[in-house]
């Protein structure tokens, strides 16, 4: 998956720590960033929305990933998306954006939507905040 020219999603991730536990993961950290963020980018909202956009598209996402175990339940998302560092997680979203805009023409608009998501943090640290990004022409 690449951005035309620009780095490829799944090396956008390398710098995101993967905080489990290495013997009870199944999962790969990467393969499990890339598949949330191409669900939220095609419209899925929340943990169970990525999980059954993932599932409709295990053929397609298999071009590109591994995907050895499958998809991962909604409960893994979000127990993964809780233990990740916002602050490495939205430093390499947005060096990945950075790299995206720019190959945008003059006549594409980008609209931004945030959100903060629910149970993405320890108490007392810092909640996960997520932002998309779609381009569009007016």
């Amino acid at each position: 998956m690449e951005t035309g020219g620009g780095i490829r999603l799944m090396d956008v991730w390398v710098g995101v720590r993967d905080p489990r536990q290495a013997k009870k993961v199944e999962h790969d950290l990467v393969e499990m960033l890339v598949v949330a963020v191409c669900a939220v980018l095609s419209g899925a909202d929340g943990f169970v929305e990525i999980e059954v956009w993932a599932k409709e598209k295990l053929d397609w996402l298999r071009q590109y990933l591994k995907l050895e175990h499958g998809i991962p339940c909604h409960d893994t998302f979000g127990r993964v998306f809780a233990a990740i560092d916002p602050e490495e997680f939205g430093a390499a979203f947005l060096r990945w954006v950075g790299q995206v805009v720019p190959m945008l023409s003059r006549e594409e608009v980008v609209a931004i939507d945030g959100k903060t998501s629910r149970r993405s943090g320890k108490a007392g640290a810092t909640p996960l905040h997520l932002v998309s990004a779609f381009a569009a022409e007016p």
